[in-house]
């Protein structure tokens, strides 16, 4: 399956709500059966992936570089970003952290 429509119809809000960067005014989002977050719904996960438009990651950074890159541009403190790092490294079963983004 895919997510295609035309520009400002709402996908980006609909992917921003799927993975927990915004919060729903009113409804409720299942998907293959659960609601996003809950546990077993690999939703964000394993289950479910995203292909921006645009490529958003440096394959120069290493996992953890990156992660630290951008828990920094969303104001992020170092402690926040790390644990973080730890919970997605073992959620989405990413290899180590110290892995290159290109050699992904």
């Amino acid at each position: 399956y895919g997510l295609l429509g035309a520009s400002g119809c709402g996908k980006t809000t609909l992917l921003s709500c799927l993975v927990g960067r915004r919060r729903l005014n009113s409804g409720e989002i299942w998907v293959l059966g659960g609601k996003p977050g809950t546990k077993g719904s690999g939703v964000p996960g394993k289950r479910v992936g995203y292909m921006p438009q645009e490529i958003a990651l440096y394959g120069e950074f290493t996992i953890r570089e990156t992660m630290m890159y951008f828990g920094w541009i969303f104001g992020m403190e170092t402690p926040e970003i790390t644990e973080r790092l730890r919970f997605l490294l073992q959620f989405l079963d990413l290899p180590s952290q110290n892995r290159m983004v290109k050699n992904l």
